[in-house]
């Protein structure tokens, strides 16, 4: 059962009482998740979000996607591939929601925030006996940005072009940039990791090839809010990063993530997907550490600044009946209250 662009809200009410009544009747209700690379720590995260609603009794059941994670994504989001979609942040769901950056000229409003996984940073990696110290001693030199098509790959990139850092890039699969940095062949890589904990996939790279974490400087970090505004960075003091207690202060890029789906999907889907990930979350985080102590439908609605994507209506529902406040800028035109 595959949720389509340009339903209208009738439409849309009328779709999720036939879906009830087939899940009441028996039958299943099939979803496609986009996910990201099965190399990657966040890729538990997925498998484990996507068991905790298949086990829910709900009539739901998610196929998992391996995917080029945030901006694949969307991307497929946009396109009625996925259903859903995992491994996302806000600030390249503003970009799909808006139509500019990675996006321009292919705005698509119908986009809709899901739930929240957590709070996490695009973190530079390099290796120790490099000699980098900063984003700036980056340049010349050969350094992954991340997955090729992934949000946090394309951030980089900007950095590099408004920074005039001139950093040879390498876009890679996550495998093959370890491969490369094992051999010396690339200086560090980018990973999307927990705020205070190397990225898991990097645990056994650092004790064969031993890594540090480099970040921004207050002036990098003006020079890039002038031209992107929406994103979010956070000061990180020495010792903040527990692997790496010499490391800071710095400035790393830190991003809302979590997952998105469409308007075109039934408000009683949402609300019985996000219902199954808040009742299964100490199973989520026994499977991907990060998102401990994150609050998966508060955390949206209080962290988020004033340019947000729309609540689907499903996670307002959910969020209502827990007595939280739904600040009037994530209600979408087809909430009805």
């Amino acid at each position: 059962m595959k949720f389509r662009k340009g339903f209208v809200p009738g439409l849309v009410a009328a779709f999720a009482a036939v879906l009830l009544f087939a899940a009441g009747a028996g039958a299943e209700i099939h979803l496609n998740m986009g996910s990201t690379s099965s190399t990657s720590g966040v890729y538990a995260w997925c498998v484990a979000a996507a068991n905790v609603i298949n086990k829910a009794d709900n009539g739901i059941q998610v196929t998992v996607v391996e995917s080029g994670a945030g901006m694949d994504n969307l991307r497929k989001i946009s396109a009625g591939v996925f259903d859903f979609a995992l491994a996302i942040d806000l600030p390249g769901s503003l970009q799909l929601y808006k139509g500019i950056e990675g996006f321009e000229g292919k705005q698509f409003k119908d986009v809709r925030w899901l739930f929240l996984r957590n709070i996490f940073a695009d973190r530079l990696y390099v290796r120790r006996d490099s000699g980098v110290t900063t984003f700036g001693d980056l340049k010349g030199k050969r350094f992954c940005p991340g997955i090729p098509g992934s949000a946090s790959a394309a951030y980089v990139m900007q950095y590099d072009k408004i920074l005039g850092t001139n950093i040879q890039l390498v876009p890679s699969a996550l495998g093959d940039a370890i491969t490369a940095l094992k051999e010396n062949r690339i200086v560090g890589l980018q990973k999307s990791s927990g705020l205070n904990n190397i990225d898991a996939s990097l645990i056994e790279v650092n004790l064969t090839t031993p890594l540090t974490v480099v970040g921004y400087s207050e002036e990098d970090v003006k020079k890039i809010q002038e031209k992107i505004p929406y994103m979010t960075f956070l000061k990180r003091e020495k010792g903040s990063i527990k692997e790496f207690p010499d490391v800071g202060p710095i400035w790393e890029e830190c991003p809302i993530a979590g997952a998105v789906a469409t308007a075109a999907m039934p408000e009683e889907v949402g609300y019985q997907i996000v219902k199954a990930y808040v009742e299964g979350f100490d199973e989520i985080a026994a499977a991907y550490g990060p998102v401990k102590g994150f609050d998966p439908v508060g955390d949206y609605f209080r962290n988020a600044g004033e340019d947000v994507v729309p609540a689907h209506a499903g996670l307002i529902r959910y969020a209502k009946e827990k007595g939280l406040e739904v600040p009037e800028r994530f209600i979408p035109p087809e909430y009805k209250k």
